[in-house]
């Protein structure tokens, strides 16, 4: 049986063996602790541990001659195996036995060559006669030990830009994403620093890396927390009335901000926490929920919109339905609305609550109140103190003065009850 000795410090034990490596220490440290000062240790017994495929076996003999302790194990070693031993203090009784096995080698995704090898992954690389060049990367480490039926690839290198920290260099690297690549070329990347193309982007032989840093300034400060406003709802009021239950007082808070700045340049300010040292106090108002069965409010009808300006100079007492209770005469008639003009005929300023009639009919001055009959429009309290043709071309009694053209429209032409209050 051939023996070959070879150095295990070097590259092919490391990596032949990197996966037995613990096992291997932590087998040597239990025979150690066994035997220590022992009569078997007296008589120069010696352990040896043999390791063989990810494979161990224990061997107790008088003699260091690797034949003879390898004799001992179930391992064959064949005519093109190699036995390693280390002259490391860790692994002087350990021997390694390096087997032949079928190799493939691919540079890309071309075969190269078939073999059967004995040997480290760039041994084999070298045996099949691949040339390695700057940025290749092989997929195996280089100096691991082949394994059965392996397959060995040439990654071919190219020249990839990377622009960081205001300096573009150029890199020689194989395949891998942009995050790998980085990694490879010994770029340090923050958590938030961005990147592109994405860390996850294959790069190719046109891939620019761009990488923007990403910094952060904190600092803490003080602020107000404005209260806020709650509405509770009294049914034994009415709703034109409110309170104010609790008085609203601000609350205190301190907020950790950072200001972040992209290559040195500031580009937003962020919260990051906010405690609250005072909490605030909400305001509550209460507010009535009944409706006044009538009255005329300040120029408003409790719960319908009221499209005469006018005040009245005189209370005008209503009923549920919101009509006046007390009256000289009801008219019923068509109404139209207009919205043209400054000045009324009778030399006042035109404005909702100032409406056109046939003087005729109903006298300048008179004081009105008119919902129209189906009760969904109230004009209010107004005064009959403009004219207009209408009153010669068609059978409406009273054009009402609204502020906007789409209110006339949305009135059109519909049937009124005009209250009249007081004759002028």
């Amino acid at each position: 049986m051939a023996l070959v000795t070879y150095n295990m410090k070097a590259k092919f034990y490391n990596m032949d063996f990197r996966k037995l490596r613990i096992k291997l220490i932590a087998a040597v440290c239990v025979l150690l602790c066994l035997f220590t000062g022992t009569a078997v240790a007296a008589a120069n017994l010696v352990v040896t541990t043999v390791a063989c495929d990810g494979q161990l076996q224990t061997v107790y003999s008088f003699t260091d001659d690797p034949e003879e302790i390898i004799a001992k194990t179930d391992f064959v070693v064949g005519e093109k195996d190699r036995i390693i031993i280390s002259d490391d203090e860790m692994f002087k009784n350990v021997i390694a036995i390096a087997k032949e096995h079928k190799v493939k080698v691919y540079d890309g995704d071309k075969l190269i060559k078939k073999l059967k090898f004995t040997g480290t992954v760039g041994e084999a690389v070298e045996k099949a006669g691949v040339e390695l060049k700057k940025g290749d990367e092989l997929n195996y480490d280089e100096s691991m030990g082949i394994t059965e039926d392996i397959t060995i690839r040439v990654n071919r290198g190219f020249k990839v830009k990377i622009t960081a920290d205001g300096k573009t260099a150029t890199y020689y690297c194989a395949k891998g994403t942009v995050e790998q690549v980085l990694q490879k070329c010994g770029i340090y990347l923050g958590m938030d620093d961005e990147v592109s193309p994405k860390r996850g982007t294959e790069i190719t032989k046109k891939t620019h890396i761009k990488i923007k840093r990403v910094r952060y300034e904190y600092e803490t400060v003080k602020g107000v927390v404005q209260y806020e406003t709650k509405v509770e709802y009294d049914g034994n009021k009415y709703e034109d009335q409110a309170r104010v239950k609790t008085k609203g007082k601000n609350g205190k808070k301190t907020e950790e901000i950072r200001k972040v700045y992209v290559e040195g340049e500031y580009v937003k300010t962020e919260v990051v926490r906010t405690v609250i040292t005072k909490k605030p106090v909400t305001k509550v108002v209460v507010r009535g929920t009944k409706v006044r069965p009538g009255g005329y409010i300040g120029g408003y009808v409790t719960g319908r919109r009221i499209f005469s300006e006018l005040k009245p100079p005189f209370e005008i007492e209503l009923d549920e339905k919101n009509r006046p209770i007390k009256y000289k005469k009801i008219i019923t008639g068509k109404a139209t609305a207009y919205c043209t003009g400054t000045t009324c005929s009778t030399g006042v300023r035109a404005m909702p609550g100032r409406v056109a009639v046939d003087p005729r009919e109903i006298p300048y001055g008179t004081k009105m109140y008119i919902v129209s009959s189906d009760g969904k429009w109230h004009y209010g309290y107004c005064t009959a103190s403009d004219t207009g043709g209408f009153i010669y071309n068609s059978n409406t009694v009273v054009d009402l003065y609204m502020h906007s053209y789409n209110d006339c429209m949305n009135f059109g032409r519909r049937n009124v009850d005009i209250y009249i209050l007081e004759w002028g």
